[in-house]
């Protein structure tokens, strides 16, 4: 039934499939209890990792006795590094692509509020609430489910080194602008998803695909629409909950849960029919920027006027125009048919000697060698950078990854060691499964990592170094980008200077 095993649980079957992991039907033998058996894909390897997965079991475990919190019964490692976790099996789906009445939504609301209360006042951090990760048990009671972004206290660098598994449309806007996880964003992305259920879809997002970031920006500044059927009072909370200023924004979990609970609705008001059409804001084309297309008229629906459709376009041009506003895209060049040259806006400033014969490269855009570059021996079409390549930290948001180039003589936190083409199999820009490919661990590894330090990375030991894999952006990839990068950062240590050859 499956290739693994842990032992006192018998495997059933596969419940569902994730970016990070699977999750099995399991049975607890000791006792006879059908379980959710939670197995991650990555393998922990580095301390970093440890502690975040030390981090999850401690914070679902923690609040396991919550009525509204999927319990958690176990966990462990599997004998490959795999984590795992045994959670309470919640037959009967999730909230997502629900919808409900105005009185069901409100009492989720004030459920999951109290659940995110109770986290809060333990100093965790839930970061990804959202109508998928919202169970229903065996006795038809809302759980919250997927501690896996949690933060608990002191919890040091490593929570916001990244934003991985952002769910755009119900992330708060402060998550795009880098700022530190707070409460607050939790009650907006509870916020999304009671209006989520009343609507059919998160308010300010279209019905389907991910705009980009320039267009997330300028969604997160819409107004929230009514909802017809739905109470004002009811909506008049949600928008108080779903303030773009975080300091604006209802102040707690606690204080969201008692305004939902004070909302007086007859249970027997129905759910909305179909939700109302989305009005995309009208956002110029720019070099480089893919603009999702507009799928309804362009003025006036949802108390969006012209005025507002103009502010947001120029708001859209300053984000992209500005660069390091909030994003800077990787500098990854597209294959051309020019000979290799250095990208203008490539990190410098290397120490280490690159063997001095240079030998053409099939990175266009990039100067790379092969002669004495350690990840050149694994096939895999790699090579190594002849300049210093250093980053900001990564910012994935679905899959597409973004970092800001710095100078290696500066404070950044990524270093490339290597650079490959990317595998016949698996040409993507997303960047969970690009990283999961066994040729990409192979040249992205340990082993070549130890072996690409110069002497000043040689003080830092093999195993205090966390390794990434930053494919190139979507966009980058649409445009015939074809190769991704292997890049590390030693862990606790803020470098200021380059580490590899």
């Amino acid at each position: 039934m499956s290739d693994i095993s842990v032992p006192g649980y018998e495997i059933k079957g596969v419940l569902g499939q994730g970016g990070f992991g699977v999750v099995y039907l399991a049975v607890q033998s000791s006792v006879g209890r059908e379980v959710a058996l939670k197995v991650d894909n990555r393998v922990l390897l580095s301390d970093r990792d440890k502690r975040r997965f030390l981090r999850e079991v401690t914070a679902a475990g923690a609040l396991s006795g919550h009525p509204h919190v999927v319990p958690v019964y176990d966990a462990g490692l599997l004998p490959d590094g795999r984590p795992y976790m045994v959670l309470e099996l919640c037959p009967n789906g999730s909230l997502s692509r629900r919808i409900l009445s105005p009185a069901e939504a409100r009492d989720v609301g004030v459920r999951i509020a109290d659940a995110l209360a109770a986290a809060h006042a333990q100093g965790v951090l839930h970061r990804d609430v959202k109508p998928a990760n919202i169970l229903i048990n065996r006795y038809g009671q809302v759980a919250l489910s997927d501690f896996g972004l949690a933060t608990m206290p002191e919890s040091g660098p490593d929570a916001s080194v990244t934003r991985e598994s952002l769910t755009p449309s119900y992330a708060p806007p402060e998550a795009f602008e880098l700022a530190e996880p707070s409460p607050a964003g939790d009650v907006y992305a509870l916020a999304a998803t009671v209006y989520a259920l009343l609507s059919g879809r998160p308010p300010r997002f279209p019905e389907s695909g991910v705009p980009n970031v320039a267009m997330i920006l300028a969604l997160h500044r819409l107004p929230v629409p009514d909802l017809p059927g739905v109470p004002p009072e009811l909506t008049a909370v949600l928008r108080h909950a779903l303030a773009s200023d975080p300091r604006q924004r209802m102040p707690s979990a606690a204080a969201l849960r008692d305004a939902l609970a004070a909302i007086p609705i007859s249970p027997s008001a129905p759910a909305m029919a179909a939700p109302p059409p989305f009005v995309a804001p009208s956002v110029p084309s720019f070099p480089g920027l893919a603009s999702e297309p507009s799928t309804g008229p362009s003025s006036r629906a949802h108390g969006v006027n012209r005025i507002l459709v103009a502010i947001i376009a120029v708001l859209s041009l300053v984000i992209v125009a500005g660069g390091t506003y909030t994003y800077t895209q990787v500098i990854q060049r597209p294959p051309q048919t020019t000979t290799n040259t250095t990208p203008q806006a490539a990190p410098s400033n290397a120490t280490g000697t690159p063997p001095a014969e240079k030998k053409p490269s099939v990175f266009a855009g990039l100067d790379t060698y092969t002669d004495g570059c350690p990840a050149a021996g694994k096939d895999a079409g790699a090579a190594c950078p002849r300049k210093a390549e250093c980053w900001g930290g990564l910012v994935i948001i679905v899959g597409d990854v973004k970092a800001q180039p710095l100078s290696c003589g500066k404070r950044h936190s990524f270093e490339t060691f290597a650079v490959a083409s990317m595998p016949k199999d698996k040409e993507t820009w997303v960047q969970g499964d690009l990283a999961r490919h066994r040729s990409v661990q192979r040249v992205c590894s340990r082993a070549v990592l130890a072996s690409s330090r110069n002497k000043a990375g040689e003080r830092i030991a093999a195993d205090n170094w966390t390794i990434a894999v930053m494919p190139p952006s979507q966009a980058q990839f649409e445009n015939g980008a074809r190769y991704y990068r292997c890049i590390a950062r030693a862990t606790n240590l803020t470098a200021s200077q380059s580490y590899f050859r």
